[in-house]
């Protein structure tokens, strides 16, 4: 084995995995502990994942059911809490870290796994994503368990890591149907590279689609029996918006992703597309940016004709987080990789005091107005309305708007508990 750069010293590979699982833990625990001490109410999408969660089923209006079966099961573990619910999200990061590492580890070496563990971890928009409940959490775990068991499918023909890759890529699509990316940038890479063509007319990838297919099933039949209703409603953020041609949003969107992936891994990304022809970029260098960016391309054309989101090309995130390690650590910038990890750091510090003290953060450039206006105040509203439904006996609250219905839901139940 090489000697390790001078700026980690992790001597060998039981080492390094030590320091890794040590930090990512650490920083869990960090982060369900600053779950505990938040003061910021669940925003109406946590609210409703909440709601689907009493009434376990295969699908549900807008988005697939996995979220709904995790909360299910944190609550039977320690409550119906705020903390509670949002807890499965800094733990199914500690799982994603470590994934991170095992694809770094087998397409280059120890440090890189190092590396992009810490690069995982400490990404903004892992550290902002951590402290909510979304869909986008459990998307990036199993698009980086895929993307983990097509790399050992790569290096070896091996039954179990097709079916590991079947299986993940179906729950990633009970998390999000943006997961129906990752079989498309398989073709992707198959264009760039030999072993990935070999690999797709293996007899273990008819394996891996019979998982993935056997995993989506409940939901697709669940889809079948109620008009495909989830299947249609995943259009609407595209369809239901007024079609405005713009120049700026593509730009605005890129630029979102330095925040949404971390500065570095997306300013390396950049960096490496631009030089996609050269030869200091490796096989294994243009396979990662064959999975991350298609999801990236689609969004920002996208964009050119309708509003598109900051986290919609999320299942980008691993690979770009994997190869920023790669190539960071082969050009030996450590300033970068520790500028990186400082950065999340600070902002997972800062969130923490924000979160914590969150009815009395100010917007500090002159509003008066909480710069968590967005996520407070549905406490105080579905308890109101609770209240009043309790002193009326009213047995029936309607309401046209579904963020009210979810909060309302909530934070009734909470108080009766």
């Amino acid at each position: 084995m090489r000697n390790p750069p001078k700026y980690v010293t992790l001597g060998n590979e039981t080492t390094a995995i030590r320091w890794m699982a040590g930090i990512a833990i650490a920083l869990t625990a960090l982060r369900i502990f600053g779950l505990y001490m938040s003061n910021v109410d669940l925003f109406f999408d946590e609210s409703q994942y909440w709601a689907w969660s009493r009434d376990l089923a295969f699908g549900y209006f807008s988005k697939p059911p996995l979220l709904a079966w995790v909360i299910a099961a944190a609550e039977q573990i320690c409550g119906s809490s705020e903390a509670c619910i949002r807890a499965p999200a800094p733990l199914m990061y500690l799982g994603t870290s470590i994934i991170a590492y095992a694809i770094g580890r087998s397409l280059y070496d120890v440090q890189t796994g190092f590396w992009a563990a810490m690069l995982t971890a400490f990404g903004t928009g892992t550290v902002f994503s951590a402290r909510i409940i979304s869909t986008d959490v459990p998307l990036v775990l199993f698009s980086a368990l895929a993307l983990l068991a097509y790399v050992r499918l790569l290096q070896r023909a091996d039954a179990r890591w097709a079916i590991i890759m079947g299986v993940a890529i179906g729950a990633g699509l009970l998390s999000k149907y943006a997961m129906i990316y990752f079989p498309a940038v398989m073709l992707l890479a198959a264009l760039f590279d030999q072993k990935a063509r070999a690999l797709l007319r293996a007899r273990y990838m008819w394996l891996a689609t019979g998982a993935a297919i056997l995993t989506i099933t409940p939901n697709l039949l669940w889809n079948a029996a109620n008009g495909f209703l989830t299947l249609r409603h995943a259009t609407d953020p595209v369809i239901g918006e007024a079609i405005e041609p713009s120049v700026t949003r593509p730009l605005e969107f890129l630029a979102a992703q330095f925040a949404v992936f971390g500065p570095v891994v997306f300013g390396v990304a950049i960096a490496a597309v631009a030089r996609f022809a050269s030869p200091q970029l490796r096989p294994a260098d243009r396979i990662l940016l064959a999975f991350a960016i298609p999801p990236l391309a689609v969004v920002t054309a996208t964009s050119i004709v309708v509003h598109a989101y900051a986290n919609w090309a999320a299942a980008s995130f691993i690979s770009l987080a994997v190869l920023a390690a790669a190539l960071l650590v082969r050009q030996n910038m450590r300033l970068l990789l520790w500028g990186s990890v400082a950065l999340g750091f600070l902002v997972q510090f800062v969130l923490i005091g924000t979160d914590a003290f969150a009815p009395y953060i100010r917007n500090p450039f002159g509003s008066s107005e909480s710069i968590y206006s967005r996520t407070l105040g549905w406490k105080a509203f579905g308890r109101t309305a609770g209240d009043l439904a309790h002193r009326l006996a009213i047995p029936t609250i309607a309401s046209d708007v579904r963020s009210d219905v979810a909060s309302i839901l909530y934070y009734t139940s909470l108080r009766n508990e």
